[in-house]
């Protein structure tokens, strides 16, 4: 499995150096922005888990809260020297899975950043609905609009890999590591060969609004849109 992918968005570049290093030892892939505007701006990417400074050049962690969690839908943890109640209770109400407070043990850290995954996988449902769409996982069942729709087991892992992502664009290495497992090694292009097949058959149903399109230079969007939901 690939290691857990995870946006640090922090201001203080020593921190960040030291912070990106050492979770990078302990088997996490870093990815570092010093403002939320630079986060928001990074080419399509998913990850699992966003750490967040508060006090940031710009806008503030708490400010952009929102376009955070609607961009990459995922877990989003504020690490801050903020320490008063307020400040901690507004970033749990706000919708925060955690708030950790500056300075904080590296090991402590990574356990907290260990339990949030854990929570957030925990509370990963098995069935996505999408609009008429439903994908089942514990059943590999598609159907739309109660329909069932006939796919191969590995056409619907590759096809769960996407519907979890559903409206952000992925890259070949994201998919890659995801179906197969293990690093992409930059060579390897048997995940295109079966997102073209997933595609081919995702279109034989010709169902409306709801595509696998190439995204040139960054990867691949599944994306369903009904013209009553445009």
């Amino acid at each position: 499995m690939s290691n857990p992918r995870l946006l640090l968005i922090e201001d203080d570049i020593d921190l960040a150096e030291l912070t990106t290093l050492y979770l990078s030892q302990q088997g996490f892939d870093l990815t570092h922005t010093e403002s939320a505007e630079a986060a928001l701006a990074l080419p399509e990417q998913a990850f699992e888990l966003i750490i967040c400074d508060v006090m940031l050049p710009g806008e503030s962690g708490f400010s952009v809260f929102e376009q955070l969690k609607k961009r990459y839908q995922c877990t989003l943890i504020f690490m801050t020297a903020l320490d008063g109640q307020e400040d901690q209770i507004k970033g749990l109400d706000i919708g925060a899975s955690d708030y950790i407070v500056k300075p904080i043990n590296p090991e402590l850290l990574t356990a907290r950043i260990r339990a949030n995954l854990r929570k957030a996988s925990a509370q990963t449902s098995n069935l996505i609905t999408l609009d008429g769409l439903t994908i089942d996982n514990s059943l590999q069942q598609i159907t739309i609009d109660s329909h069932p729709l006939k796919f191969t087991t590995q056409e619907f892992n590759l096809l769960w890999i996407f519907a979890r992502r559903h409206g952000q664009v992925l890259s070949r290495e994201y998919l890659f590591e995801q179906y197969v497992g293990r690093p992409y090694d930059g060579l390897d292009r048997a995940i295109d060969l079966k997102v073209s097949r997933l595609r081919k058959k995702v279109d034989s149903y010709q169902i409306e609004g709801l595509s696998i399109q190439t995204v040139h230079g960054r990867g691949y969007l599944f994306n369903y849109q009904p013209k009553h939901l445009a």
